[in-house]
């Protein structure tokens, strides 16, 4: 479920914002509105079928949007989002060197036109409780493993399951599935319907759920900020990357073509990268930091990132019907038209 931030009727000039859980606290919004006497209006998604529906809808007025770079270059093919004016962006200075020359960055960058700023990233592991498993999982087959039979909270994202099963069938690539293994992988994210609890949308929930059912792993879509989440609640959790290695995002902040506000964007845009901004995501809520100073402590190996996926409305509508209850034959069926 999406959540609208709106603020009363005010003559102020107005940014609106299209975010995630973390990126856009209250208190901080508060001091980049008196700092530029303006209101920010912020709507929150909790999955990319909400964020694409945003974004693609035909009244569509967002000054700023939060997006991982698989979906940043889906709207930078579809000319949906803007190149940016790097010299208006001072704070890149902060950037750690894994994300520098930004122009060069292949996940952000077209013919050295910049589309997307970073501001976070993570990886999507396992998070598990350490009294509730024998020895830490080293593989994404503890999720298929009828040891752990409705011990697994699952996500409830089609894009990501999708990867997820290929991974788990050591497919050469996650993000590009071929229709002729598509009932195969149907077939596996139907035995992960099966044996897992159930599937969580939010962070909040996923953090309710694994403790209110002592759940004993999880797929942690979100990454750290999930075990932030747990952690603070008191849950003897702990985080892995299996042998496979694991999904990974980066989100950025980047501007639509659509922005009525573009200038105001860029203040937040720098706004966004400024250090106190910056360790206090990290400190509050566990995201990590593109910055240079908080990079030491990160950890990139057997990370996989996010690309684009051949068909993300045909992944959607296999989860969605795998979700409800349908079985391989009517899976396929239900993906006929597309």
């Amino acid at each position: 479920m999406a959540f609208f931030w709106p603020h009363e009727s005010s003559s102020k000039e107005q940014l609106n914002i299209l975010s995630w859980s973390g990126y856009t606290d209250r208190d901080v919004v508060k001091i980049f509105e008196q700092k530029h006497l303006i209101d920010v209006n912020i709507t929150y998604v909790n999955n990319d079928q909400q964020l694409r529906q945003y974004i693609e809808s035909s009244d569509s007025e967002f000054d700023l949007v939060a997006l991982n770079t698989s979906e940043l270059q889906r709207y930078i093919s579809l000319k949906a989002i803007r190149p940016l004016d790097i010299k208006k962006i001072t704070n890149i200075k902060w950037l750690a060197n894994r994300f520098t020359p930004i122009e060069d960055y292949p996940e952000i960058a077209v013919n050295k036109l910049t589309y997307g700023i970073p501001f976070t990233y993570s990886s999507m592991g396992i998070i598990y409780h350490k009294e509730r498993v024998n020895s830490p999982p080293t593989s994404w087959a503890e999720f298929w493993s009828s040891e752990n039979k409705h011990k697994i909270l699952g996500y409830d994202g089609g894009t990501h399951n999708v990867s997820l099963a290929a991974l788990y069938l050591q497919m050469p690539n996650p993000f590009s599935i071929p229709s002729d293994k598509e009932q195969v992988v149907a077939n596996q994210l139907i035995k992960f319907r099966e044996n897992a609890f159930t599937f969580y949308s939010s962070i909040e929930e996923a953090t309710r759920l694994f403790n209110d059912y002592e759940l004993s792993m999880m797929f942690a879509n979100f990454g750290y900020q999930q075990l932030n989440s747990l952690q603070n609640t008191g849950a003897d959790v702990e985080y892995v990357i299996p042998e496979e290695g694991a999904l990974a995002w980066l989100d950025c902040w980047a501007i639509p073509v659509s922005s009525q506000q573009s200038e105001l964007a860029y203040k937040w845009l720098n706004f966004s990268l400024e250090p106190w901004v910056q360790k206090l995501m990290v400190d509050r809520h566990g995201l990590q930091s593109p910055l240079l100073q908080f990079s030491p402590k990160t950890v990139h190996q057997g990370l996989i990132w996010l690309a684009p996926v051949e068909n993300p409305e045909k992944r959607e509508a296999m989860w969605n019907a795998i979700y409800s209850g349908r079985s391989l034959p009517g899976v396929i069926k239900h993906l006929e038209s597309f």
